[in-house]
């Protein structure tokens, strides 16, 4: 059997095996060329203009790129119907071109979905668990911890200082007070890059979900997630290359490549899903580095269409980062505006974040689209996310499903600040710098993979979220944006982008944490170590 690649081997130059950006003309993978025509063709709908220009640009790409896909974005603001056209068209373009490849093989990715190895198969363990449900939730945060009344207060506090959208604090601050909506026995979820930092495992273990649990095979790992299963409320249900039985031969059989083995892990989990409590909400919570983000988003992106085009699964999840293009919410227009008209970098003639409101169709309420991009996150960053983008915004609108997909404010993660990552330092000075530029806010990643499970509860039990397709929605796009917890980049004056060499600056010079207070007082706290 072919072994799990880890990620050391990720970083080797070539990986030959699963899902593959498509081969061009001269037999060579080009990310480049691939994104750019993924992004003219989802510009298509929206006329030959927008289409035309993303391929002008190829030769410029890495640079042009924020300005191509914002423009994106408004372009799909015009009218619902253009939003569901574009990511449809995009979507479209990469199911028809990208590569399966297995044994020197090279089929379409559809075809691989369609004729999993048998060979590969996996098997199945359930970890029960066997504590109590907790009476409320606890939220660290630099050192506290938040529950009850003191949690509700410090949300009413980010949204107050401009770092969280009013409906996000409203569906953090329901959860708070529903141990109802927390009980979360009898419902199943399924996390795709399970170990991830922002994910959701633990606290859906810790009120009583069953889980399945799809990660790569860390013995140590799955160790430590099988020992979290026992000791909480919920089930843990985990993939398996071999039988086993007792918690060590669990952790060390445990594991799947969702890169290398997708056409497996999906089967296995519509031979699984069955059996489970109904109506699972399967969430993507991966990241790796370059182009393998975008081809472990597609990985991704085939588990769950596979899955909802058997009827296997209610909804769908994902945590997304504000460094993207979006509609904004009402209001932050209008607080950009008045951000940058007291800033001192307005005159420095730095430049605005509010942008003129995107062109829409006849009858259409007046819309603007946001620029969050960081150039650094590079062009394959931005279609890893398209793909959850237009996958989120397809599923509820046109496809009725339950979709959860909430931003997470920028937090130090390992990915980010340490590790693998070549710009480790220079990111984690940038992050904190932030702070200094109100009312941005760094989060600590044990925070918000709380804060973000917590949205998701929200969203899977309240019928009136925006998650839900019954709730009426201006623009589709809204799903996107309504709930943000953007850390104060939907509503900075200068545009996110352009602060990014001040960021770096003073997070070297003057690193600071702010701390926002149900008081409306705000406490500074050092992130010091975070640059050392």
């Amino acid at each position: 059997a072919t072994p799990t690649p880890t990620r050391s081997l990720y970083l080797m130059p070539k990986i030959t095996e699963g899902v593959q950006f498509p081969t061009g003309p001269e037999g060579k993978r080009s990310t480049l060329a691939t994104g750019v025509a993924v992004f003219a063709a989802a510009a298509a709908p929206a006329g030959e203009e927008l289409a035309g220009a993303i391929r002008k640009a190829r030769k410029t790409w890495r640079q042009e790129y924020p300005e191509m896909l914002t423009r994106l974005v408004e372009a799909q603001s015009y009218s619902a119907q253009r939003a569901i056209a574009i990511a449809e068209a995009g979507l479209a373009e990469i199911y028809s071109t990208f590569e399966f490849v297995r044994g020197g093989e090279v089929v379409g990715v559809e075809a691989a979905m369609a004729a999993p190895s048998a060979a590969r198969a996996l098997h199945t363990a359930t970890v029960a668990g066997s504590g109590a449900l907790p009476t409320s939730l606890s939220v660290p945060y630099f050192g506290d911890s938040l529950s009850d009344q003191v949690l509700v207060d410090q949300v009413n506090a980010w949204a107050d200082y401009g770092a969280l959208e009013p409906a996000g604090a409203a569906a953090l601050c329901a959860v708070a007070n529903s141990a109802e909506w927390r009980d979360l026995r009898g419902r199943t979820f399924v996390a795709l890059g399970a170990t991830a930092e922002l994910g959701p495992l633990a606290l859906l273990l810790q009120c009583g979900a069953t889980v399945v649990a799809v990660a790569r095979g860390k013995p140590a790992k799955w160790a430590e997630l099988v020992s979290m299963a026992r000791a909480s409320a919920g089930t843990l249900v985990v993939p398996l290359k071999r039988p086993a039985s007792s918690d060590e031969e669990i952790a060390a059989a445990a594991g799947a490549d969702l890169l290398t083995e997708t056409p497996e892990l999906a089967a296995w989990l519509a031979e699984t899903l069955p059996a489970l409590p109904k109506g699972a909400t399967v969430g993507t919570y991966t990241y790796l580095d370059g182009e393998l983000n975008v081809r472990i988003s597609l990985a991704c992106d085939l588990v769950c269409s596979s899955l909802v085009a058997k009827g296997l699964c209610a909804g769908l999840a994902f945590v997304q980062t504000p460094s993207q293009a979006f509609l904004l919410p009402a209001g932050c227009t209008e607080a950009c505006d008045e951000s940058y008209a007291s800033s001192y970098l307005r005159l420095l003639r730095y430049e605005p974040n509010a942008r003129p409101a995107a062109p829409v169709a006849d009858g259409e309420p007046t819309r603007h689209a946001h620029d969050g991009y960081v150039p650094m996150q590079g062009p394959n960053y931005a279609l890893a996310k398209a793909i959850n983008h237009w996958r989120a915004v397809l599923a509820r609108s046109r496809d009725g499903l339950t979709v959860s997909s909430n931003v997470a404010p920028a937090c130090r993660t390992a990915s980010m600040v340490a590790g693998d990552n070549k710009n480790a330092r220079a990111v984690a000075a940038a992050l904190a710098g932030m702070g200094n530029f109100r009312p941005m806010l760094v989060f600590n990643a044990e925070t918000v993979a709380v804060l973000m499970g917590m949205l998701l509860i929200h969203d899977v039990r309240n019928p009136a979220s925006v998650a839900s397709p019954s709730t009426p929605l201006g623009h589709p796009l809204e799903l996107l944006s309504a709930q943000a917890f953007h850390g104060g980049s939907f509503r900075v004056g200068v545009k996110p982008a352009a602060l990014g060499r001040l960021f770096a600056i003073t997070g070297f010079l003057f690193p600071s944490d702010p701390r926002p207070t149900s008081a409306g007082q705000l406490q500074r706290g050092s992130s010091a170590e975070s640059v050392a």
